[in-house]
């Protein structure tokens, strides 16, 4: 009855230790990975290796979510919705209101949807407002193009590591 005990009770050791060193990415493993990020029209705007702890916000809400369950050496492709792109990173304060009239001064597009570089500043006029003094101002977006647009993304997952186990400093 003793031996019974010890086979089922090393069985059970043996297949804790298998599950927690699972090859699939869990939340708090560690993640080195490369990837190539493109804008709708195709431009690259990122190619990175990059070595993360998944769910600790360190990157990309949507490539974080998308690498659980995923492999080592793994390689999938991924689309992501500016809400989603780095745990809300765009912000509506970085719309800046502008006087039309400083556009119009410098030969600037006013159109809505244009992009424009203003002081070594690129954003993208989204909004015409006007005061209570008939003065027109332009609504300009200066978050950076990713947080206004759908991107894609190749990735490549190089190596996982996982996280140490309290009972794994235990020595018998």
């Amino acid at each position: 009855m003793k031996k019974i005990i010890i086979i089922i009770l090393s069985i059970s050791i043996l297949w804790l230790l298998w599950c927690s060193k699972s090859s699939k990415i869990q939340i708090w493993d560690i993640v080195t990975f490369s990837y190539t990020g493109t804008l709708e029209n195709w431009e690259i705007f990122e190619n990175w290796n990059k070595t993360i702890t998944i769910w600790s916000l360190e990157t990309i809400k949507a490539i974080e979510e998308a690498l659980i369950n995923k492999k080592i050496n793994q390689n999938f492709k991924l689309n992501v919705d500016p809400e989603k792109w780095y745990w809300n990173k765009y912000s509506i304060y970085n719309q800046q209101r502008i006087s039309a009239f400083v556009f119009e001064r410098l030969w600037l597009p006013i159109e809505t949807g244009s992009i424009v570089t203003l002081d070594k500043t690129t954003g993208k006029i989204i909004n015409h407002e006007t005061d209570e003094q008939w003065n027109t101002f332009i609504v300009f977006d200066i978050n950076p193009p990713q947080t206004r647009q759908k991107t894609k993304y190749e990735i490549h997952i190089d190596n996982i590591e996982k996280p140490q186990q309290a009972w794994e400093w235990y020595v018998l």
